[in-house]
């Protein structure tokens, strides 16, 4: 029995927002962003992500949506380049002119000396940090051990990405985007209710929400980052986090 050809609109309709490029067809979010690699959570988007939850901690996420919400607005006038803004890597790219202008855009919205003054201990624990360019001079490198002991508990908790404070995390990523008009999201899509995070995750929307969030922030990290071995701001992560909490064996001597 001969098959049914189908109609041409038919077609139209199946690879509707589909990019041909040669004989393949790219489906309608990868082309827009680009191709996704694989990215670890842990190892890099978490440490690249990591300066909301600093903000957050010593603020609140209040304060830290209307910083990432600041940012976004003077980037949106300003520049197209394939960047949201959300990652510490991305502040690499800036030129001294063009962080002179972030910062008095900062200013004059009255969020910039808040800003820094909560940003300043973790800025002392990793001093080469790119964020520390919002300073204006560079972070003496004094530990606060306290600091340190938080910082590191804060950690333990963000290395689950669905746990509420991961999920808050990377919303403000998201938040971005919208601000960017990177992300445009259709009607009766989980994102579509994004102030919904709010409430993760005691609500069932919540939880969609959450889990709609950090697929969109996977994808977004995976197009837009270097890759780990590439990435200068992660590997002095990891480098310096060892440096101010070295590995102890001692518990191996006598096995």
């Amino acid at each position: 029995m001969k098959k049914r050809k189908k109609p041409e609109n038919e077609k139209r309709q199946v690879l509707d927002g589909y990019k041909k490029i040669g004989n393949t067809f790219v489906p309608p979010m990868v082309h827009r962003v680009g191709p996704l690699d694989s990215i670890s959570w842990s190892n890099q988007t978490l440490p690249e992500l990591i300066w909301w939850d600093v903000l957050i901690d010593r603020t609140s996420h209040r304060f830290a949506a209307k910083v990432a919400e600041e940012i976004g607005k003077h980037f949106k006038v300003r520049e197209k380049r394939d960047c949201w803004w959300a990652f510490i890597n991305d502040y690499t790219r800036l030129g001294t002119e063009e962080m002179h202008d972030l910062k008095e855009h900062m200013r004059r919205a009255n969020v910039l000396t808040h800003f820094i003054e909560s940003l300043v201990d973790f800025l002392n624990l990793y001093p080469e940090c790119p964020i520390s360019r919002f300073l204006d001079q560079r972070p003496t490198g004094i530990v606060d051990i306290g600091y340190l002991q938080r910082f590191e508990n804060r950690m333990k908790d963000l290395d689950d990405k669905r746990s509420r404070s991961g999920v808050l995390v990377q919303a403000l990523a998201v938040y971005m985007g919208f601000v960017l008009g990177k992300l445009v999201v259709k009607q009766g899509l989980a994102l579509a209710d994004f102030p919904e995070v709010e409430h993760y995750p005691t609500m069932e929307r919540s939880k969609q929400v959450g889990a709609s969030i950090c697929a969109t922030v996977n994808m977004v990290a995976g197009t837009t980052l270097p890759k780990y071995s590439e990435d200068a701001w992660t590997q002095y992560f990891w480098r310096r986090s060892l440096d101010l909490h070295p590995l102890d064996f001692s518990h191996l001597e006598n096995l």
